[in-house]
């Protein structure tokens, strides 16, 4: 077999949690819609990050109860399989959204004049040698850049800081609490892939029990670190303000700039964001990777990491694309992506009361 999956400890597993549930909870988010009536993204992002960390511990216990060293075998038998396949095009999904904008950052911002092809292509260069080499390099990585993903967290807050105004967040909880709820709902798109990723590749692991530790460590960690970036957020910018920023964490850096110091300092905030990100992408797909062959018995992850590798690209590319159907696909995905997880899940999780510890 070559699924290179390879052995990580709990520092590394909470680390590639906390850095993807970082990226996807700042980058993963339908700008637009989000901040059309105002602004309680803020208070969605926390509530989402605990309530997915409330049934990823269900489902860890599930594991636990069953003896399953991996979500793999959690989903072996039955309808198992056929369940796998939303959650892979979930990871792919939470891979190509943080894709997407960091696309369009870099188009809009640095390299002007290119087109978005070369630059999917240009991140597609980095994504693809990280997955292939497998988890555990993915995982070290993780932890090798947990530092410079705290400092691009810092640097935006603090490039921003000169623009902050608290009068920005009023009238606070301003859309209500319909919105406030499904934006809650929408956050789980953004915070399950993490611990279901983790979970996939939960065999590497040492051990159960640091599995669900690095889950819940790395959503704590990660949850927090998105909070504190929404809040900066809506510090900065009104909300129906912000609605119409392509890029709002690249132009949060710019708000306040007055110095050449600020003019370096908000391209390199970037792509410390890019680094950390891609990282985060290469976990979501490694792990959509792995589960696919575990249902399937594919016994070489690397053709099925390189054709989920190309498709995260692929969607990325295609979603920035102003077609009214490509539109109408990117703002379903945003409502509704959760539902990709959370049906097959809710389905496992119902069996594994019904057949109790047995497996």
């Amino acid at each position: 077999m070559s699924l290179r999956l390879g052995r990580f400890g709990l520092q590394e597993s909470a680390s590639a949690v906390g850095l993807a549930a970082l990226v996807s909870g700042t980058f993963s988010l339908n700008v637009g819609e989000t901040f059309a009536r105002g602004n309680v993204c803020y208070m969605a992002t926390a509530a989402g990050a605990l309530l997915g960390l409330g049934m990823l511990r269900f489902l860890g216990g599930a594991m636990e109860r069953r003896g399953c060293r991996d979500l793999g075998d959690l989903l072996s038998g039955g309808l198992g399989p056929l369940l796998a396949l939303p959650l892979v095009l979930a990871l792919v999904l939470a891979g190509a959204l943080p894709l997407l904008r960091f696309a369009v950052a870099m188009e809009r911002y640095i390299f002007v004049e290119a087109d978005y092809v070369p630059i999917v292509l240009y991140l597609l260069g980095v994504l693809l040698p990280l997955v292939l080499s497998g988890m555990e390099c993915v995982a070290r990585m993780a932890k090798l850049l947990l530092i410079p993903g705290a400092l691009a967290l810092g640097l935006t807050l603090l490039l921003a800081a000169p623009a902050f105004r608290l009068s920005h967040l009023y009238p606070l909880f301003s859309p209500g609490f319909s919105a406030f709820w499904d934006q809650t709902r929408e956050a789980l798109l953004r915070f399950l892939p993490p611990g279901v990723a983790l979970y996939v590749a939960g065999r590497g692991c040492q051990g159960q029990k640091h599995t669900v530790d690095g889950v819940r460590r790395g959503l704590l960690l990660g949850g927090a670190g998105a909070t504190l970036m929404q809040l900066g957020l809506g510090l900065t910018f009104f909300g129906p303000d912000m609605a119409a920023l392509s890029s709002p964490v690249f132009c949060m850096t710019m708000a306040a700039r007055q110095e050449r110091l600020g003019l370096r300092l908000d391209v390199l905030v970037l792509f410390l964001w890019v680094m950390t990100g891609l990282v985060a992408v290469a976990f979501y797909t490694y792990g959509a990777s792995l589960l696919l062959c575990r249902v399937t018995g594919v016994e070489d992850i690397r053709p099925v990491g390189a054709l989920l590798s190309l498709l995260a690209a692929g969607l990325a590319l295609l979603f920035t694309f102003d077609a009214e159907p490509v539109q109408s696909l990117v703002r379903w995905i945003y409502r509704q992506g959760y539902l990709l997880l959370l049906v097959p899940l809710g389905l496992v999780l119902g069996r594994s009361m019904l057949l109790g510890g047995g497996r």
